[in-house]
């Protein structure tokens, strides 16, 4: 036979040989490798341990001003909580499914390792199905290292590590102390971190309060939380359940009544994800930005933080109802005058759509609300209600002439009138009289911290400003003159509940209360009579309208002793609200809607009066003392010493008949007599008889006229 067809002899190795030599190769690298890794890592991996806190991301939580919880800060949605607050029945059914014998073992089980590697080298090598998903055999305790310290990579060297990694944990912790950190590590999916944020999230309870069937429900999830997330897979997550309330029937932890009666139990859920609620987003997000400046991201997201915000949530959402509903875009800010807490803030009517604040980034033209800066100087350098100024047709060097919104002009008016109507010339005339740097400086310290624009035009509004600006600077006027900085954080603490950092009002004089009270007092007749009826709320209240030109933007900024509030309302993309849509037609019934809601509880107050105030009575016409002649009669608060003295000259050249029941007998001949007197003053007024007599006027003739009846009838 020749040497090529010679038959080879072939070697047949059965497979169950074949199986055990592999078995035995990965059995002695497994063995090499964990003692080389044990030799050179050990003290390495000890100190990483004892020195890791494991609970690395806890969630910073945001308060309001009556402790209810706002949102909260991270990136990981984690509440840690100990052991004690959870329920047996979670703590079984995690060990029944995921590790039975976690009490017994010191980290690792060997013989669970061995056997899930030989069935995973049977599932992927010998049967090729690379569909299967490697399993680990991993203890709790591997779970944790590996949550802690290492990634989710499958390795022969990342399981070493994740064994040593587990013996050195349980040589620095207690059984209880890792299964705490275990249950507080933990991923449940949908962001949620730990078993409290996973009750809270699909239950919408606190863990302690967890029944049976949502226990084992919890307890399958970490396995794989897409795949049995009961929110994305229900069928999957029961079936779970269900598998593990069996297991851990047959552990001896529930009876097999319980086991049943919880399989047999509908899935009820209350999903409450707060990646998706955001309250008061506007607000949250204005405090972020604080936050991170200061502390930086990793304490924000990360450092367990309480956050004790000045916000009324019952407000906010008020104020959130109110512009909704308006139908319009816009920004409410309310303000505590006395303390500058932040009560409530509207950055627009939907922050899903836009997340730009309105409140506090959109430098906007305030119009006519600017005025009360420009009313306020005066009042302090001297000016009274009562003075007068013309209304009339002015042109500047500049060849600017303002207008007023009507297009008319009204001729001598008070100062009263021309601000509780808004007329722009008067404005402007008066703004000339003051000096524009003294007006902005005035405004500079009641809180406008914008560049404001040093020429006539101020006196219309024309420079930008935020609402969050105009409101703290109104709550100086609201403070009688006291400047208080807006807080929107009380304080703040740490994880351990230490205080670091806590914010006191600052509290600064400016102006003078005399003038900021009789200005108060001019903002009321805004509302009960001028350009803001609209605000009435059926309680002291003072506030002012602005309307930019074309009607892009409506304002009215108004408050009470308890609170002021700014309602800024137009388009982001600066088109018209429409004709006439001006501050007291558009913005003024939003804010009289928020202060109702928000005031309905407290009690009504009026604005505290400064001792050197006095209130009289004059013509409303004229602003002097009136006369039985005057149509129509205020009452007007002056700063004391700068009331009118003089009565009215508009309606002197009018006489009334007395009153009947005053003068019931008056007949010829002082008819004749005061029609004498009457002609004879029109004629030629009587002038001083000698130097140092009073000026005799055609009231003080018929005064002495009544005078001479009366002795008469005595």
């Amino acid at each position: 036979m020749s040497p090529k067809n010679k038959i080879k002899k072939s070697y047949h190795i059965p497979w169950s040989k074949k199986i055990l030599l592999v078995f035995i190769i990965f059995s002695l690298t497994f063995v090499i490798t964990f003692i080389s890794l044990a030799t050179l890592n050990d003290q390495k991996i000890s100190e990483m341990v004892k020195e890791q806190n494991f609970i690395d991301a806890i969630n910073s939580k945001v308060f309001d001003i009556n402790g209810e919880i706002i949102t909260e800060f991270y990136q990981e949605n984690r509440n840690p909580i100990p052991l004690s607050s959870v329920p047996t029945n979670l703590i079984n059914a995690f060990i029944a499914i995921e590790d039975s014998d976690f009490y017994e073992h010191k980290g690792i089980n060997i013989r669970r390792i061995l056997i899930t590697q030989l069935q995973n080298f049977k599932n992927l090598i010998l049967l090729s199905n690379k569909d299967i998903k490697p399993q680990g055999g991993s203890t709790i305790t591997q779970q944790l290292a590996i949550n802690t310290f290492l990634t989710r990579k499958i390795s022969l060297h990342r399981k070493l590590q994740d064994i040593l990694l587990a013996l050195q944990i349980e040589r620095n912790f207690t059984k209880e102390e890792i299964l705490e950190m275990y249950l507080n590590e933990i991923y449940f999916g949908h962001g949620a971190y730990g078993v409290q944020s996973a009750a809270q999230l699909y239950f919408g309870k606190n863990v302690q309060d967890l029944n049976l069937a949502e226990c084992a429900l919890l307890a399958g999830i970490p396995r794989g939380p897409s795949y049995y997330s009961p929110i994305l897979n229900q069928k999957n997550s029961i079936n779970r359940r269900n598998i593990i309330l069996n297991r851990m029937f047959k552990l001896g932890y529930i009876s097999k009544d319980d086991m049943k009666k919880a399989q047999q139990s509908p899935l009820k859920l209350n999903y409450n994800n707060k990646k998706d609620k955001f309250s008061a987003s506007y607000f949250s997000t204005y405090i972020l930005s604080q936050l991170l400046d200061e502390f930086g991201a990793n304490m924000v997201y990360k450092g367990g933080l309480k956050i004790y915000t000045t916000l009324d949530l019952k407000m906010q959402n008020i104020a959130e109802k109110a512009l909704q509903e308006s139908g319009y875009e816009g920004a409410i800010i309310a303000i505590e005058p006395n303390s500058g807490h932040i009560k409530a803030m509207v950055g627009g009517k939907n922050f899903e759509e836009s997340k730009f604040n309105r409140a506090t980034q959109a430098y906007r033209q305030p119009g006519s609300a600017f005025k009360p800066f420009i009313y306020l100087t005066a009042l302090e350098n001297g000016f009274t209600p009562s003075n007068i100024i013309e209304d009339s047709p002015v042109t500047f060097e500049n060849g600017w002439s303002p207008e007023n919104y009507e297009k008319e002009f009204r001729g001598p008016v008070t100062l009263r009138e021309a601000f509780e109507l808004s007329i722009n010339v008067v404005g402007v005339k008066l703004l000339e009289q003051v000096g524009v740097s003294e007006v902005i400086n005035y405004a500079h310290k009641a809180g406008i911290k914008s560049k404001l624009r040093p020429d006539l035009s101020l006196a219309l509004g024309t420079s930008e400003i935020t609402p969050l600006e105009i409101a703290s600077a109104y709550a100086t006027i609201a403070n009688l003159g006291v400047r208080v900085e807006p807080v929107s954080i009380i304080r703040i603490e740490d994880y351990n509940g230490k205080t670091i950092k806590e914010n006191v009002p600052q509290k600064k004089k400016v102006f003078k209360e005399e003038a900021c009270y009789v200005l108060i007092d001019m903002m009321k007749g805004v509302i009960i009579r001028g350009t803001g009826r609209n605000a009435q709320i059926g309680r002291p209240a003072a506030g002012k309208t602005g309307t930019t030109d074309d009607f892009i933007d409506a304002w009215f900024i108004g408050f009470t002793p308890d609170l002021v509030t700014a309602v800024y309302i137009g388009n982001d993309d600066r088109k018209p609200l429409g004709n006439k849509m001006t501050g007291g037609v558009v913005a003024a019934p939003i804010w009289a809607k928020f202060m109702k809601e928000a005031l309905k509880n407290k009690e009504k107050k009026e604005f505290m009066q400064p001792d050197k105030i006095v209130k009289i009575p004059v013509c409303k016409q004229s602003g002097l003392l009136p006369t039985d002649s005057c149509p129509e009669t205020l009452s007007v608060v002056f700063i004391k010493g700068t009331e009118p003295t003089s009565y009215c000259t508009i309606h002197q050249k009018y006489f009334e008949t007395p009153k009947i029941e005053e003068r019931p007998e008056i007949k010829k001949p002082y008819y004749e007599e005061i029609e004498n007197i009457k002609k004879k003053y029109e004629e030629k007024p009587l002038e001083k008889e000698t130097e140092g007599e009073e000026e005799e006027t055609l009231q003080s003739l018929i005064n002495k006229l009544k005078e001479k009846y009366k002795k008469q009838n005595e």
